[in-house]
């Protein structure tokens, strides 16, 4: 009897998405996969704190620009000093936000406790700088005229 060739497979390429999604799944896995559903209030409640700190990034990126432009301290780049940071900070403020969300979130679906959250301390170490860096500009911008 002869044989019959095998039915041709399909290959997924290693560098498919489904493949790629599949291989960050076991790297890191969705909060789906993870403990059970919270309540839903808490669940909102994480949801609210995380878009506070995504408007306040996002106010001092805006804040940030606007240094950039309207400042004028007579000092050639001075205005940079001021807007580079804030920029910086609300970035990061963004960013640390996200990654704050789901830490909490994933502790809910575990039933643990939440972690202390180093965003407050972050933010106002990074006004304060920035407070300290205007005034020192002002001065300065004070005594040359």
């Amino acid at each position: 009897m002869p044989e019959t060739p095998d039915p041709p497979t399909r290959t997924v390429p290693a560098s498919s998405p489904r493949r790629w999604r599949a291989a960050m799944r076991r790297l890191h896995p969705g909060l789906d996969d993870v403990g059970k559903e919270p309540d839903p209030r808490f669940t909102f409640a994480n949801e609210r704190t995380f878009l506070a700190w995504a408007r306040t990034g996002l106010a001092l990126i805006g804040g940030g620009l606007v240094a950039a432009q309207v400042l004028h301290f007579g000092l050639g780049g001075a205005h940079l000093l001021v807007a580079v940071p804030a920029i910086v900070l609300g970035g990061l403020i963004g960013i640390a936000s996200y990654w704050r969300w789901e830490v909490n979130e994933r502790a809910m679906r575990l039933e643990q406790p939440l972690g202390y959250s180093p965003l407050t301390r972050l933010l106002a170490v990074g006004i304060a700088v920035l407070a300290l860096i205007s005034a020192v500009l002002v001065v300065i911008t004070a005594m040359i005229r």
